[in-house]
């Protein structure tokens, strides 16, 4: 019962999405808000029934499900306030400022979960130098981004710059890792959330050209950007099965 409960959950989550894609491009951001909040709320149900399909699992394994349903949640919060800001424009950089410290909260959750799973499935602490020169390298490609974002793509971040910083940071760091586990010996599953952030680092990328760059209502980027993002949401959500 349970991979046939992983299918439909899976594809239930795949019509919201597509559904609220849909409503977006054809009739507009405001046609698209209730969609798009049903759709988010969609992969974090599909995350909660995979949790209920765990018979008995560990401790840990509990804990690293319950981190990754929070950053999930955190994730469906982020997108109401993100929504927010255009219902209530003239309080459009207080919603946007709590949606990226919404969804970098629930990248802390998602790295939390994997530290606790390498922890329990292999010596990852014992690769300090590694782990170093990841967060190093998460600096790093921080920097460039917010370079080629300013230098090259000529993005206005204003008063966003630090916290759009401290996102990326977060968000690079929880892809590097993620990453980095894949060569772990930690089993395929590492790549499914791997992809995940992957595809999620490419959705934000996308969205900071929208905001930042004044392309907010191109429905070329509104397609790409929504496609990458519910794709790494139900990945990620998806990895709650295979823990």
């Amino acid at each position: 019962m349970e991979p046939v409960l992983f299918v439909f959950m899976l594809c239930f989550s795949v019509i919201l999405a597509t559904i609220f894609l849909i409503c977006r491009v054809k009739y507009g951001y405001l046609a698209g808000v209730f969609t798009k909040i049903l759709a988010s709320f969609g992969f974090v149900v599909f995350g909660l029934f995979m949790f209920f399909t765990k018979i008995q699992p560990s401790y840990l394994t509990k804990l690293v499900i319950c981190f990754i349903l929070l950053g999930l949640i955190c994730g469906l919060i982020g997108d109401v306030l993100l929504d927010l800001k255009v219902i209530y424009p003239f309080h459009d950089d207080k919603y946007l400022k709590a949606g990226m410290v919404a969804f970098g909260v629930g990248h802390i959750f998602y790295i939390s979960a994997l530290l606790i799973l390498a922890v329990a499935e292999s010596n990852f602490f014992d690769y300090w130098i590694e782990i170093l020169s990841i967060v190093g390298g998460a600096v790093v490609l921080c920097f460039l981004t917010w370079l080629i974002s300013t230098k090259i793509l000529k993005l206005n971040f204003g008063n966003n710059t630090l916290i759009t910083n401290c996102y990326s940071f977060i968000l690079i760091l929880t892809t590097a890792i993620s990453i980095y586990m894949c060569f772990l010996g930690m089993g395929n599953k590492m790549i499914i959330i791997a992809v995940g952030f992957c595809l999620f680092l490419i959705s934000d990328l996308i969205l900071s050209t929208q905001y930042f760059g004044g392309k907010q209502e191109n429905k070329t980027l509104i397609i790409l950007n929504h496609t990458f993002y519910y794709l790494a949401q139900i990945l990620i959500a998806s990895f709650i099965y295979f823990v």
